[in-house]
């Protein structure tokens, strides 16, 4: 049987899970802007292979929110990682890919799964798949967990200059990152920022949940958009019914988020079929290595094969 190492790599956290082994190992996750992407993407997964025991792999499958566009990187990583592991396959692919995958179990349809970004991935029944979003903090992912944390903190530092209405997410802001009045510093400090940021949507989430009208107000915005991505990917699809499933701790069955995200998509796209993630985005990769199907994902999924 093929022995594999299934790898989810966020920007918050990275995981691995080896096919033989029960245990989940979980490393720092990587930025898109925090130095050499190939190196230190690279050494993230072999220091994650090696805190589970240097295991004996024959495939890696990889779903990186760090997954290069270009050809030459995606070659380098794959190349570091298959050369470490001893792997004769490596497959590199977005980790829209794997969260789709585990999503919907292989199915076509729509999988959303924010998480520090946003990965929403459209696959057809046959044909190229195409993603929506996940341009990035700079540029997009909007309704994500940085989205929601940069949106919330920037509206407690507009109320330390009077601006807005009271609400208990400075209390919030207080207890992680220390006195309002150091509020910018303390974030900018931070040796990873974007990640202090994203992590802020835990407080938001809880003072939501106990009725703060300004943390419902942020949250309901960033459902809005999260349907709207969802909603043109199923457009997109073009089928008369299109499975959409939902996942990540922000979209997790219960919170607020997703009670506000289930109103406006199911206004938006009546006809499409909205189901929470079969699985989640690191069971995904150990599914798609398993099955041998990465392929499916045409252009989205690079494969480095050891020189023979």
């Amino acid at each position: 049987m093929t022995r594999i190492l299934a790898v989810d790599g966020g920007q918050s956290t990275t995981r691995l899970q080896h096919s033989e082994l029960e245990q989940q190992i979980e490393v720092e996750g990587v930025g898109r802007l925090e130095g050499d992407l190939v190196t230190i993407t690279a050494n993230a997964i072999i220091d994650g292979w090696r805190l589970a025991g240097h295991p004996e792999t024959d495939r890696v499958m990889l779903g990186l929110t760090t997954a290069p566009p270009d050809t030459e990187r995606a070659e380098a990583i794959c190349r570091l990682v298959g050369e470490a592991t001893g792997a004769q396959d490596v497959w590199l692919a977005d980790d829209s890919v794997t969260a789709h995958y585990g999503a919907l179990s292989g199915a076509a349809g729509v999988a959303l799964v924010p998480g520090t970004g946003v990965a929403c991935l459209a696959l057809p029944p046959s044909g190229e798949p195409r993603l929506f979003d996940g341009n990035g903090y700079l540029l997009g992912c909007r309704g994500s967990a940085f989205w929601i944390g940069q949106t919330a903190v920037a509206t407690v530092l507009r109320r330390k200059d009077g601006i807005g209405p009271a609400t208990d997410l400075e209390l919030a802001a207080e207890r992680r990152y220390g006195p309002i009045s150091e509020l910018r510093e303390n974030i900018l400090a931070e040796a990873r920022p974007v990640n202090a940021i994203a992590q802020f949507t835990r407080e938001v989430l809880a003072v939501a949940a106990d009725g703060d009208r300004v943390a419902e107000s942020i949250l309901r915005t960033a459902a809005v958009e999260l349907a709207a991505t969802a909603e043109a990917a199923a457009t997109w699809i073009g089928d008369d019914i299109v499975h959409v499933a939902v996942g990540g701790h922000l979209l997790a069955p219960g919170t607020v988020l997703r009670g506000f995200f289930d109103e406006f998509f199911q206004q938006a796209a009546p006809r499409a079929v909205l189901r929470t993630a079969d699985a989640a985005g690191l069971a995904g990769a150990l599914a798609l290595g398993h099955d041998d199907v990465a392929d499916r994902y045409g252009s989205l999924v690079h494969h480095w094969r050891t020189p023979r």
